[in-house]
């Protein structure tokens, strides 16, 4: 579809004023969408504020496919898209403008825009309406674009027709022929229609095919859709701030395992030093401080291996294939407090933990911890031990039921102490799921329960109802899949040979109380 702007230049909206933070919206068309017996040779589009005129072109879909090509003449706040090519007889044209169309201040559409003109006596009206949800997250997805096929149908060609999910995740086909539909999800990167089986990603929906007669209506469900993540997050730069503290850039957001090992090589390969991962940067995930335990020379050359030092898809580190140089700078870096082990709450028999900014090797850190156990200061606290720059401040054994603690530690950085009052989970504290399966019939449920924050998960395989106790007072995300394979994962079906995905169900912020059990009843989407 050629494409020829008769102007470029974007007018702005005047400045001053509260921030603008709402999308464009269409305002009126010419002519009116519905529009029977169309002869004209384009249509104008009036909006409610200026807008970024290239992200029109983006924003422009044409539907059925038909090879009708365009011009767009541009006036303050309209647009006339006028079509090079007289539009077949008794068609049905739908003219969408997609959420990518942006003001110029790169606010978006909230919804995709229809306007339909038929050039017979008729308009189409058929209708197919669907939604989509982030299978991991369990958010709404928008942009998320559906391609539809009406057959006789060529996967290899365009679609005949395309949606987008708007900010809800909902999508809607509309000014349908009747007919026999072929609908799925497709990652379609390059935005050109067609589902390219090598390089993008595509899900069924729960149907393969729907029919519609004439005017008629009908809906798709919802589609979880799945993102699969095989890419290695690559080193981007190693720096350093001294001959021992390092800061490493990764490509992504990564994660340290328990055994996170990074080793320091020379020229030859051979093994230099051993690194100590300090802590990934709360505020940049993507940024990694580290301390080797030997000096880095500033005359030498060294490159570095990695293990244990995973993305958010459990993707490790690309093999490193640069080289950096030492530093004979001093290491200037303050000591304080980076974080705690978690802000949720700990088991009875959990440590205190607390991170620094680099090895600790101030004894006024240990000696000047306070520990608060009721009504009592304990200024020597006999469980305390340090690993490079992690403070450990083990229970006696278990934190006592009914009691209260505060620690108190030592923060160099603003020179007083810090206070902290750790939520200990004893029995006490505990609450129940009792989760029941609206349809007692199915078998091999497997069910996932997790607190991102706190590190806690289980997973069980139940039949009709389960009762899941000793839960810590959080909110929970609950997934849920019916196992028909009893392959022990979720299958999300496939496009082409046709398979349908197993059932699936997910909820957010899932509250438990401590000491009463709640109900959750599962209910899979149509």
């Amino acid at each position: 579809m050629g494409i020829v702007m008769a102007s470029c230049a974007t007018p702005t909206s005047p400045t001053g004023g509260p921030p603008d933070e709402k999308g464009p919206e269409i305002i009126r068309t010419e002519p009116e969408t519905g529009t029977t017996n169309f002869r004209g040779e384009s249509i104008t589009l009036h909006f409610s504020e200026f807008v970024e005129r290239s992200s029109l072109n983006q924003a422009i879909v044409i539907e059925p496919d038909i090879g009708i090509s365009y011009n767009i003449d541009w006036g303050r706040k309209s647009a006339e898209v006028e079509f090079d090519s007289q539009i077949p007889d008794s068609t049905t044209l739908i003219l969408t403008i997609d959420t990518d169309l942006t003001d110029t201040n790169n606010n978006g559409m909230s919804s995709p825009k229809k306007i339909a003109v038929s050039t017979g006596s008729e308009i189409d009206k058929g209708e197919i309406v669907g939604n989509v949800i982030d299978a991991a997250t369990g958010e709404r997805s928008e942009g998320k674009r559906i391609l539809l096929y009406r057959e006789p149908y060529d996967l290899t060609k365009k679609a005949d027709y395309i949606a987008s999910t708007d900010t809800s995740g909902h999508f809607q086909f509309s000014y349908l022929p009747q007919g026999k539909f072929k609908l799925f999800w497709v990652d379609d990167r390059n935005r050109n229609k067609i589902w390219d089986r090598q390089q993008e990603r595509a899900q069924p929906f729960k149907k393969e095919f729907i029919t519609l007669e004439k005017g008629g209506k009908d809906s798709l469900g919802t589609l979880f859709s799945t993102s699969v993540d095989t890419t290695k997050p690559t080193i981007q730069g190693v720096g350093l701030f001294s001959s021992n503290r390092m800061r490493m850039r990764f490509s992504e957001d990564i994660t340290l395992s328990d055994s996170a090992n990074i080793v320091i090589t020379d020229t030859l390969g051979n093994e230099y030093s051993q690194v100590w991962p300090l802590y990934v940067q709360p505020n940049e995930p993507y940024i990694l401080f580290a301390h080797s335990n030997d000096s880095l020379a500033p005359e030498s050359s060294y490159s570095l291996t990695t293990t244990g030092i995973f993305d958010g898809s459990e993707n490790s580190i690309a093999d490193y294939t640069d080289s950096f140089t030492g530093s004979a700078q001093e290491d200037t870096t303050r000591q304080r407090i980076i974080k705690r082990n978690t802000v949720s709450g700990y088991y009875p028999g959990e440590p205190f933990e607390v991170t620094y900014a680099k090895p600790i090797d101030e004894s006024v850190i240990t000696d000047s911890l306070k520990i608060v156990e009721g009504d009592s200061l304990i200024e020597s606290w006999p469980n305390v031990d340090t690993e490079q720059n992690i403070l450990r401040i083990n229970p006696d054994d278990q934190w006592k039921d009914g009691v209260a603690y505060e620690v108190r530690v030592w923060d160099p950085g603003v020179e007083d102490y810090r206070k902290f009052d750790p939520k200990i989970w004893h029995s006490s504290q505990m609450g129940s799921l009792n989760i029941m399966m609206e349809d007692s019939t199915l078998k091999n449920v497997r069910l996932r329960i997790e607190n991102e924050e706190s590190g806690f998960e289980r997973d069980t395989l139940f039949t009709d109802q389960i009762e899941i106790d000793n839960l810590p007072p959080l909110s929970y995300k609950i997934m849920v899949y019916h196992d028909e394979n009893t392959n022990g994962r979720w299958d999300y079906g496939q496009v082409e040979p046709y398979v349908k995905p197993e059932p699936y169900y997910i909820r957010k912020q899932v509250p438990v109380e401590k000491g009463l059990t709640g109900d959750l009843t599962i209910e899979f989407p149509n």
